[in-house]
């Protein structure tokens, strides 16, 4: 089950843009806009190996945040299934990294995938080829499947949501829509034509002047940003240096492509005719040595997770002590009874 959130900084706001993006007016035309943000995440994008580079980096990012010690599969579907192509989690040491037979293991998915590339995404130096924020935990068995085939949409008929190649094409899952639709965006942000998207879209019809597929952002739409993809993407920004603006904010999309609006998550950007509801949220002190306070209105709970993706305590409540932890980062998942999910970012001295 996805996790939605709004991610907030810094530490007393409402939904406003990480400074990341501070010097980008956003109310700029939108090829202003994506050329300014493909400007900011090339100066700061730092390429890491292939190997260990991305494959240390997913034993991070791309924890399972519903259980311990295991990475969630992109297109995987229930653990409930016997069947290893449908499992959603795996074991994170249970990996195919070293040959042999791969049944059961996970290994690393270019969302983009290398032979679509043009030229195609090259693995044997830092680059195009080894961007953490386009590789992801999947099942050996279903990567297979997936190969080098385009996305599609999934027929009418079919009920149960599950990933599935049709016809030459494949559709992700209905869970991995929306994460899909993101990778693909930032790739053709970062990286242009040589990633370009209507390469990966089994339909590729746009009414945009860019040439992004209407699918890709219809999903954006439709699946909304998850908790997992938010504390993938602080991760990934922590060794890669560089973040993926549609996972920040999907209305970023509808700014530079149109189509119809997706979630707005920052203040900065509520006066642009968009329904916004704000919401406040304090976590003090923040840097701390101890213990933290949550003031949020209609406060649940909340879990706390280190910044190797761990999840550390579940069902909190607004103290929160840190005081027998080793300094460092950590991230607090704050729920509301309203559903809506906040994270912080916390610093224990």
């Amino acid at each position: 089950m996805k996790r939605y959130l709004l991610l907030l900084f810094p530490l007393i706001s409402f939904a406003q843009q990480p400074d990341y993006y501070e010097g980008i007016n956003f109310k700029q035309n939108g090829k202003i806009i994506k050329e300014e943000l493909h400007d900011l995440i090339n100066a700061t994008h730092h390429a890491v190996t292939y190997t260990p580079g991305v494959w240390n980096i997913l034993d991070k990012s791309d924890l399972d945040l519903d259980s311990q010690g295991r990475v969630l599969l992109i297109y995987g579907f229930s653990d409930n299934s016997t069947i290893y192509s449908e499992q959603r989690t795996r074991d994170v040491n249970n990996k195919n990294n070293t040959g042999g037979n791969a049944n059961g293991k996970w290994e690393r998915e270019h969302v983009f995938p290398k032979s679509l590339a043009n030229p195609v995404l090259d693995t044997r130096y830092p680059g195009t080829g080894t961007d953490a924020h386009n590789l992801r935990a999947v099942d050996r068995q279903i990567n297979s499947t997936r190969s080098n085939n385009a996305y599609r949409e999934k027929w009418p008929q079919d009920v149960t949501g599950q990933a599935k190649l049709i016809n030459g094409g494949f559709y992700p899952g209905d869970e991995w829509t929306g994460d899909v639709a993101r990778i693909i965006m930032y790739m053709y942000l970062h990286y242009g034509l040589e990633t370009d998207p209507k390469l990966v879209a089994y339909n590729n019809t746009t009414t945009n002047n860019d040439g992004m597929p209407d699918m890709f952002l219809k999903w954006n739409v439709q699946d909304k940003v998850s908790e997992f993809e938010k504390v993938r993407n602080e991760i990934i920004y922590e060794t890669q240096g560089s973040r993926n603006p549609f996972i920040d904010n999907p209305y970023l999309a509808t700014l530079i492509w149109g189509g119809d609006k997706a979630e707005n998550t920052w203040a900065e950007l509520s006066a642009n005719d968009y329904n916004y509801q704000q919401t406040l949220v304090e976590v003090f002190p923040n840097p701390t040595t101890d213990k933290v306070k949550i003031n949020a209105k209609n406060f649940d709970y909340a879990n706390l997770y280190d910044f190797n993706g761990r999840l550390l305590g579940i069902d909190l409540g607004t103290e929160v002590n840190l005081k027998n932890y080793p300094a460092g980062i950590y991230i607090l998942s704050i729920h509301l009874k309203d559903g809506n999910i906040i994270t912080k970012k916390v610093i224990k001295k």
